[in-house]
This record gives structure tokens, sequence and C-alpha cells, in this order.
């Protein structure tokens, strides 16, 4: 069995531990193949600052109390999901911000997938309409089935 590879961004990998989201069984298949080591994910360096900043709305928005935040950001740093840098991604980050009319944040995630050429998951949903239709690599969390995957 090869290990497959892709991106997923925080608003998919949040729904781990925000369990009143939706598309909850493939979100968790996805980490359930990364921690069966059958599939490798990556993300941009402002993953970590994205999962923090969720936790900390969803602990405002009465989603989680404080102590289940800490225990979730020690649950996604136990998970070591390689961060790479943003510095070799600003370019492509900016031109597909600016072509698709999307924040730096949601194109650094479709600069990361392009660049290694992968597919990107995102729990986005208004993300996946605006472009997936375009780029086929950008895929909804819910469709999320790992004998999909091509690589």
């Amino acid at each position: 069995m090869s290990i497959k590879r892709i991106v997923i961004d925080a608003s998919g990998a949040l729904k781990w531990q925000l369990r009143d989201e939706e598309s909850i069984a493939q979100a968790d298949a996805v980490v359930d193949d990364f921690l069966a080591k059958r599939l490798d994910l990556i993300v941009p360096t402002l993953f970590d600052y994205e999962i923090t900043n969720a936790l900390k709305v969803a602990v405002t928005k009465k989603r989680l109390s404080e102590q289940e935040a800490m225990k979730s950001i020690a649950w996604f740093r136990a998970l070591e999901i390689p961060c790479y840098d943003f510095s070799g991604l600003q370019e492509l980050t900016f031109q597909l911000a600016c072509r698709y009319q999307r924040s730096v944040y949601d194109s650094s995630y479709m600069a990361l997938a392009q660049s290694h050429q992968l597919w990107f998951y995102t729990g986005d949903r208004r993300l996946f309409n605006a472009v997936g239709n375009v780029l086929p690599y950008v895929k909804w969390i819910g469709d999320y089935q790992w004998d999909n995957i091509p690589y």
C-alpha cells in the first residue's frame, strides 16, 4: 500500500475537534488515514495560527470550554503535521489570491498544493464553491475518500 499525500486547511482539520460541524465522518477519515500512516498531510506555516485562532473563537462562542480548547491545541501539536515555510510560496500565493479573489490565507493552501502537485482538501464551503470548478486540485472535505487520491 502506498502512502498518499494531501494539503488540508485549518477549516478541514478543525472538524476533528469541533464536533458540531458538517462532514465530520469524512474529516475523521482523513485523520484516521494520517494516524494509520497511509496518508501524509502538509500545511503552510499559518495553519497553527489559524487553528489557535479558531479555537479561541470557539471558546468565545461557547462551542468549547477553555480547557477543551487547550486540550485541542495539545492534540493538534502532537499530530506533528509538517508545516511548510511561506517564503517560497509568496509570489504564487499572491497570484492565486488576485486571480480568484480569495484571501492570502486561503491562497497559501492552494499555492502549497499547486507547488507540490497535491490535492487540497478544505472544510470551507465558500472557498470550495468559489474555486473548486476551476482548480481541480481543490476538493471539499465532505468528498474525501482515500481510494480517490491519485498520489
